[in-house]
């Protein structure tokens, strides 16, 4: 019986430090991987690859159609999230970014307020071999 509670004991103590290794992680370590929409304010579907070397890509569907492709850079200082497109262009508004585990919420920082809820994903490679490569969004989002 000891043994089965010592056992337990360190499977918890594991557990605490796998928790407290993302907690010590900045917003922007975070945010580094491969996101999908949840939650829009418009209708569409939406991926996200941030990439630790401050590069993005966005799959943005809006309606029907096909997604398009849109690169840039990001950057993050403590939760607030900017970028600018690879045409120098940047993002209409910038974002303020909550991470819980796997959930990504995005807050705009314009009048409107709009929330944007993400999922950690892989990003289908159907989704990134039938895209449309577009330099920068015409139709608003990032």
């Amino acid at each position: 019986m000891k043994k089965l509670l010592y056992i337990l004991a360190a499977v918890l103590i594991l557990a605490a430090c796998d928790r407290n290794k993302d907690s010590k992680k900045t917003p922007a370590e975070l945010l580094c991987g491969q996101w999908h929409s949840t939650s829009l304010t418009v209708s569409g579907d939406v991926y996200l690859d941030f990439t630790d070397d401050g590069r993005f890509e966005m799959y943005q569907k809006i309606g029907d159609g096909a997604y398009r492709l849109y690169r840039g850079t990001w950057y993050a200082e403590e939760a607030l999230l900017t970028g600018r497109y690879n045409d120098g262009e940047d993002w209409a508004t910038a974002y303020r970014i909550a991470i819980d585990g796997t959930s990504l919420t995005m807050t705009s920082q314009n009048d409107a307020a709009e929330v944007s809820r993400f999922s950690s994903c892989t990003i289908p490679e159907e989704v990134k071999e039938k895209c449309e490569v577009v330099v920068k969004s015409s139709e608003g989002g990032l």
